[in-house]
């Protein structure tokens, strides 16, 4: 049990080599980085003060019959995601995503929160 110990302790103070770091950037930089609306969605939930949640949603597109239930655009994008956080008004599962500019290099995408306004 003591060398199961002391190869933990080693692996906690192994040096992170540049590789690693620049990798763990590149992921972290791709998945909030708005060219995709799911990424939009992500960078929403984290500006809202909320990390954990913005990794673990897992977004996806909400089913065309259950936009009339929430506030925005019923043209626009809406996405639900897995963990709901909550905000000053309310907790939130739902996220109208709209394109704001597109030019040769990507397509920027902005989530805005949508609640839901009754059955």
């Amino acid at each position: 049990m003591s060398d199961m110990r002391h190869n933990a302790k080693q692996w906690i103070k192994k040096p992170v080599s540049w590789l690693e770091m620049v990798l763990v950037l590149l992921v972290l930089l791709l998945t909030f980085t708005p060219f995709i609306p799911s990424n939009a969605v992500r960078l929403c939930i984290l500006q809202n003060g909320h990390p954990i949640a913005a990794v673990l949603s897992g977004p996806s597109k909400l089913p065309k019959s259950e936009i009339k239930y929430y506030s925005g655009s019923k043209q626009q994008l809406h996405y639900q995601i897995n963990v709901p956080f909550s905000t000053d008004s309310a907790d939130v599962d739902v996220l109208v995503v709209h394109k704001v500019s597109k030019n040769h290099f990507y397509n920027k995408y902005v989530a805005t929160l949508a609640y839901a306004v009754g059955p």
